[in-house]
């Protein structure tokens, strides 16, 4: 799973994508080579369609949208023998080292600054326009003038002093209900029960699109498996972040498709289970069982 591609896609994605363009174009980069940023699988592939949450009649207008955005590139056509390829685009191209920096030299440190009044030991040429010497028609900001609207013990009157009955604002605010979601979307909530119940209790620094790594996740792997993963890990040292789980968390094992067989189980031998029947023997109660 490339984690790194996935944050630069939340990071440096173009603005103008849509919330379920956004979301698609993590799944793939979920999907591609961090590296090469070509997909591997088919974009039909169900982990892709149940991560981006759309079918597959949505898939491929989401998909040309994405294209005319300049944000993904087909590589290779589909052919019998093989899926389509696509490339995601590289967002971050202009901020990676080794690309000289276009600001102008002015800005760097080697540059004198040309700013002559704010250099130390300049004298500041705006005059105190707030004394009575200078035409300013309100003189009582001045230090030497006391304001008249403070009373000798220094606490100001209010313009409109506050009565025991709340205004309408006030009434308003206290009706509406309180947010209980606390900035947890409802399909991380179940992980992050399941870890506060387990006793593994840490911090969730994600914020708005800071939480589509955790949700790509949950999709991939399902909350079972990083429940136990981050409970197994707790055991063994002090965690105080979830974002300490997420490396590991990428490394499990997807979840089945819904094709997967099971495993067949074993028969118990004897005839299986058997109803419990009271002993025909009166025999064994006379020890007093």
């Amino acid at each position: 799973m490339a984690v790194r591609l996935i944050v630069e896609v939340l990071a440096e994605a173009p603005t103008t994508l849509t919330h379920r363009e956004k979301l698609l174009l993590v799944a793939l980069a979920e999907d591609a080579n961090d590296d090469t940023r070509v997909t591997w699988n088919s974009i039909e592939h169900p982990k892709i369609l149940r991560g981006a949450k759309l079918s597959r009649s949505q898939l491929y207008a989401v998909i040309k949208s994405l294209i005319a955005k300049g944000a993904l590139t087909k590589v290779t056509a589909g052919q019998k023998n093989g899926a389509a390829k696509y490339k995601i685009a590289d967002f971050a191209g202009s901020q990676r080292p080794g690309i000289p920096d276009t600001d102008s030299p002015s800005q760097r440190p080697d540059s004198r600054d040309t700013e002559g009044p704010q250099r130390p030991g300049t004298p500041d040429t705006e005059p105190p326009s707030q004394c009575p010497e200078n035409p300013d028609t309100d003189p009582s900001q001045c230090q030497e003038i006391r304001d008249v609207s403070v009373p000798e013990s220094g606490t100001p009157t209010p313009l409109y002093p506050s009565s025991t009955t709340p205004s309408s604002k006030q009434e308003e605010l206290q009706s509406q209900p309180a947010d209980v979601t606390f900035g947890i979307p409802p399909d991380a909530r179940p992980l992050v029960d399941g870890l506060t119940a387990a006793g593994v209790t840490v911090r969730w620094p994600f914020k708005g699109n800071g939480w589509f790594p955790v949700l790509a996740l949950i999709n991939k792997v399902g909350v079972h498996a990083m429940t136990d993963y981050a409970v197994t890990v707790a055991q063994r040292t002090r965690v105080e972040s979830a974002k300490y789980f997420l490396k590991g968390w990428a490394e499990l094992a997807p979840l089945p498709t819904a094709d997967t067989p099971r495993p067949t189980l074993r028969a118990i031998p004897g005839g299986g289970w058997q109803p419990y029947r009271n002993p025909a023997d009166p025999s064994v109660y006379e020890n007093g069982f």
